[in-house]
């Protein structure tokens, strides 16, 4: 009985999922950054609650508060040494992205300007690492590398966002002249072309979709580098809450895919 369960649940379809998604470096990154904010967005929900009630906090909940901060800190150090050395990818996507030909200018220019800045986000990032985990490097100011690297962060997403913006817009024009399109088939009787119309309606749609996930989760991870850099006043839990979220938006993009 207890052998087929075990069997029962070894080859079950959830079973089979996380061992694929595990599989996958952006899938433990996604996993790992998850818990990273969360624990960042308690950790602050935690200090609110004490400063609001203007008493000593108890010890237990100093330890939770320690526990949540050293949870914080073990993903963080997690996922950069995962992604170390990943710099060497997005130079090459960049170079690329510079002598790619055709195709819309605009899309062409936020492309190479996103692969710019993750590229220097994770340059910086890498050497960071080397310096505080492994200690290889020593750097006589370590914040500016940090500092640099959420420079490169926040032009990569400020590039992301304009070219989720950009795609919404010309998508909203096509689905626009599409309607007009369908209407005059409609009046003639068109059925075959009124049907390739309904096809490609539907492509925009879902690159419509698309688009407007981008748009959000690239203004969401923007509060991130935006308050780091000290550019607005966001304070913890804002920008552990966007973290947050973004994460499962990362996870469900990759569970989706499968």
């Amino acid at each position: 009985m207890l052998m087929s369960i075990v069997a029962a649940a070894a080859n079950s379809s959830t079973t089979a999922t996380y061992m694929k998604y595990a599989s996958q470096l952006t899938g433990r990154d996604k996993a790992c950054r998850f818990t990273q904010y969360f624990a960042r967005l308690l950790a602050y929900l935690v200090t609110r609650r004490i400063s609001l009630q203007g008493t000593k906090p108890s010890a237990n909940v100093l330890d939770w508060l320690s526990t949540l901060t050293k949870i914080q800190g073990t993903m963080s150090t997690t996922r950069k040494i995962l992604r170390s050395g990943k710099f060497i990818d997005f130079f090459h996507l960049f170079v690329r992205s510079l002598h790619q030909g055709g195709g819309d200018e605009v899309e062409r220019l936020l492309n190479s300007g996103h692969k710019l800045g993750m590229f220097v986000f994770m340059l910086a990032d890498s050497v960071g690492i080397l310096h505080s985990a492994l200690g290889l490097v020593r750097l006589r100011d370590p914040q500016k590398v940090t500092r640099v690297a959420m420079r490169g962060w926040w032009l990569a997403l400020v590039c992301q966002l304009m070219s989720g913006a950009y795609q919404l817009r010309a998508l909203v024009l096509r689905e626009a002249d599409l309607n007009r399109v369908r209407r005059h088939l409609e009046k003639d009787a068109d059925v075959m072309a009124d049907r390739e119309c309904v096809v490609e309606e539907r492509a925009v749609m879902v690159k419509k979709r698309a688009a407007v996930r981008q748009v959000v989760a690239a203004a969401l991870d923007l509060t991130i580098p935006t308050a780091g850099l000290g550019l607005l006043g966001l304070n913890e839990g804002v920008v552990a809450l966007a973290g947050t979220i973004t994460s499962l938006m990362g996870v469900q993009d990759i569970l989706s895919s499968k």
